[in-house]
């Protein structure tokens, strides 16, 4: 699917793991292999509530910060792998997962709601998606 013109100026980028660094910083790694540190004395309240799960919307090509999406209950979620993959809805409800079992999370679209587990979910939007949808 071609991306949108209003859409090549920026990324979304999952993160997939998150370090404090001494000196006060945040190390935030990407699913797409970048890293990011932020100062904790310097970043925004909405920086330092970053989780692993969430999304960072990444200017190109300046690597700015442009928002957060947090993976949560009431977000868009776009399903990346799997069975379901191409489908994206309202994320309903996740249960938490065990040691042998991972996170579950249930989306609602259209008429349907599917499970599916949550490595294989990308936030794209809480109001409304920040990627096209449409094929």
């Amino acid at each position: 699917m071609p991306i949108n013109n209003d859409e090549t100026g920026y990324k979304l980028c999952k993160i997939t793991g998150k370090k404090t660094l001494s000196g006060e910083k945040i190390q935030v790694n990407l699913h797409d292999g970048r890293n990011l540190i932020l100062d904790t004395k310097t970043a925004s309240a909405q920086e330092k509530g970053l989780e692993v799960g969430g999304v960072l919307q990444i200017a190109v090509p300046s690597q700015r910060v442009m928002s957060y999406i947090p993976f949560q209950e009431g977000s868009i979620g776009l399903v990346t792998d799997g069975r379901n993959e191409g489908l994206y809805g309202r994320i309903i409800s996740v249960s938490p997962g065990t040691e042998s079992r991972p996170r579950i999370a249930r989306l609602e679209t259209t008429g349907e709601s599917f499970e599916t587990p949550t490595k294989y979910i990308i936030p794209i939007g809480t109001d409304k998606p920040l990627v096209s949808t449409e094929r």
